[in-house]
């Protein structure tokens, strides 16, 4: 703003000649002085009353104004105290240029002539638009502060960092990308003057110089700390956008090409920290502004694969034909997670989660069984570190111990009452446990999975014959309540013969729809036997690739009785009791009728 009561209107100077430049000593340069140079000196000065190149400030009747001493000095202090000014002061010649004949330059008026184009001075009848014009038309020959804080620009602020959800900072001002190369965004405050835009300015870390706490409390430090602003990344207008919160908007790319060695630039598992500023160009300075927020960029690649090899299933099985109280499937493997985190809760990364699931394989949809929550696999942890983490939404609780540097066994215990549904087919009874993990941008691998029939439904023997030559029945379940299903084909039935304490037993296998038979052991002829299918250790396929159900029945037992064969000869004791009675009656009546005939012979004699 002009400031008419220090320098009312601009001086003109008229007495200044051109320089020849031919002065080759000191003496000679300041002999020169005087026609060559225009001084802001009083013209009462003795050693200038020749002189009418003066820029001595005066009123528009000659009187010096009050702030100017007779030395042609600016007195700010008096200023202040007589007229109440201070503030920036910014001292500005117009070069008045003509050609050698006195006529006036055609190139340019506005910088070679601006008194033929107006722009002579600035008063405050002129716009704002005006003022800058002629300021800027003119040549800055000194500045002064007095009393006068200069204003900053407004800090800019980083609100996101590029990723794949396109994410804004968290609380903690860091933010999780897969992207090596992320576009660095947030607000600011745009420039009054549409042709003069404030320019953002975005720096990145170096890491053997981090950015300095604090360093928008303070200007001082801004200068101090320079080495600790980081890589400069590039700069960006600060663009008018209505739904900012500061009225505008910037964007700049770090497409880590801009780190110079040593500094490896952006890589997976690492991190970057950004800062930015607001440099404005009104004022004819450059002024910056403290610097934004910290924005931190983690960059996360994606997680590996568990591995399946590692997987196990054991199922419990019927005892007696009850399942033992308290029965769990149980499902055991290994993690190794790319990402793992510190128990400190320092600067780094969270860990990588790992996410278990399993589905009856008639069924489409998948169970959730256990999601591990942040910072379970430790980085710090030592080897051989137990440890566990329960799932709020299931109950269920994972057993975790570390077994490498980055390795995890791990076991899961999942409740019998979980896997309901079977109706006779093995689909339902078969089931398919799945691994997957995520990577901390919420990312999920490809999934590992093992699949393994689980049986724990009991077998009913029922028992259809029970004599000394051949004990015989069915084994099946029972599902849904009362329906009966045949017992799996190759199931063994195992058979206890009585023998007064020597004892003896036979093994046969299930045959179609659930049927068995045994022969019992020559010269087994009375006593009790019992048939039972017995439990295997764990489930497992068999030769042909079937798999065993593993449970065990309840015992069935029963009198063998003596019931004779009817493919047994005569008088070898095989026969059944009632044909021998029949064909004793049949001989008796032989004899019978062979006497009558030998009676009826004798009495025709």
């Amino acid at each position: 703003m002009p400031v008419n009561e220090l320098t009312p209107e601009p001086v003109l100077v008229t007495g200044q000649q051109p320089s020849p430049n031919t002065a080759t000593t000191t003496t000679s340069k300041a002999a020169q002085v005087s026609k060559y140079s225009a001084f802001n000196v009083s013209p009462k000065d003795p050693q200038y009353l020749d002189n009418p190149n003066v820029l001595f400030a005066t009123d528009k009747d000659g009187n010096p104004m009050p702030a100017q001493k007779d030395d042609g000095g600016i007195d700010f202090k008096v200023a202040k105290e007589k007229q109440d000014l201070d503030g920036y002061f910014k001292m500005v010649t117009w070069p008045v240029t003509t050609n050698r004949d006195g006529s006036a330059c055609t190139v340019s008026p506005e910088v070679y002539d601006p008194k033929s184009a107006g722009l002579v001075g600035i008063n405050d009848g002129m716009s704002a638009v005006e003022k800058d014009t002629n300021i800027s038309a003119g040549w800055t020959i000194n500045s002064a502060f007095y009393k006068y804080d200069v204003p900053r620009p407004d800090d800019p602020t980083i609100t996101k960092i590029e990723n794949d959800a396109d994410a804004g900072l968290d609380a903690s001002g860091s933010v999780y990308t897969t992207k090596l190369d992320p576009v660095i965004s947030g607000e600011c405050t745009p420039s009054k003057d549409p042709a003069r835009p404030n320019k953002v300015v975005l720096y990145g870390e170096d890491p053997n110089n981090p950015i300095a706490e604090g360093q928008g409390t303070n200007g001082d430090d801004l200068v101090k700390s320079s080495d600790t602003w980081g890589f400069r990344l590039g700069e960006t207008a600060c663009e008018v956008d209505t739904g900012s919160k500061q009225g505008g908007s910037w964007r700049i790319h770090d497409t880590n090409k801009l780190y110079p060695s040593p500094d490896p630039g952006n890589k997976y598992s690492g991190y970057r920290r950004y800062h930015a500023w607001v440099t404005e160009s009104i004022s004819g300075f450059g002024l910056t502004s403290f610097f934004s927020n910290i924005g931190t960029a983690y960059f996360v690649s994606g997680e590996n694969v568990p591995d399946a090899s590692k997987f196990s299933v054991t199922v419990p099985h019927t005892v007696n034909g009850s399942l033992p109280a308290d029965s769990v499937v149980t499902f055991k493997g290994e993690v190794s997670p790319v990402y793992t985190a510190w128990s400190s809760g320092g600067l780094g990364m969270t860990d990588s989660r790992m996410a278990v699931s399993m589905k009856q394989n008639a069924d489409s949809d998948w169970t959730p069984l256990v999601t591990t929550s942040a910072n379970t696999f430790q980085r710090d942890a030592a080897v051989s570190t137990v440890s566990s983490v329960a799932d709020s939404a299931t109950g269920l609780m994972l057993g975790l111990t570390k077994t490498a540097d980055s390795t995890w066994s791990w076991s899961l215990d999942i409740p019998a009452d979980k896997f309901a549904g079977y109706n006779g087919s093995d689909e339902t009874q078969t089931y398919t446990f799945q691994v997957e993990m995520i990577n901390p941008m919420n990312i999920r691998s490809g999934s590992a999975s093992i699949e393994r029939k689980v049986d724990m439904t009991p077998t009913t023997l029922a028992l259809e014959r029970y004599d000394v030559f051949q004990v015989a029945g069915k084994a099946y379940k029972y599902v849904d309540g009362d329906t009966k299903v045949p017992e799996t084909k190759g199931t063994v039935v195992h058979i206890t013969w009585p023998g007064n304490g020597n004892s003896s037993s036979t093994d046969v296998i299930v045959g179609d729809q659930g049927s068995w038979q045994a022969t019992p052991p020559e010269g087994v002829n009375q006593g009790e036997f019992t048939a039972q299918v017995l439990s295997d250790d764990a489930e497992g396929p068999d030769a042909q690739g079937g798999f065993q159900g593993g449970n065990q029945s309840a015992p069935v037992s029963h009198e063998l009785e003596f019931r004779p064969s009817n493919s047994a000869l005569p008088l070898t004791g095989g026969w059944p009791l009632s044909v021998l009675r029949i064909l004793s009656l049949m001989a008796l009546g032989l004899v019978g009728f062979v006497a009558c005939l030998r009676n009826r012979q004798e009495s025709r004699h």
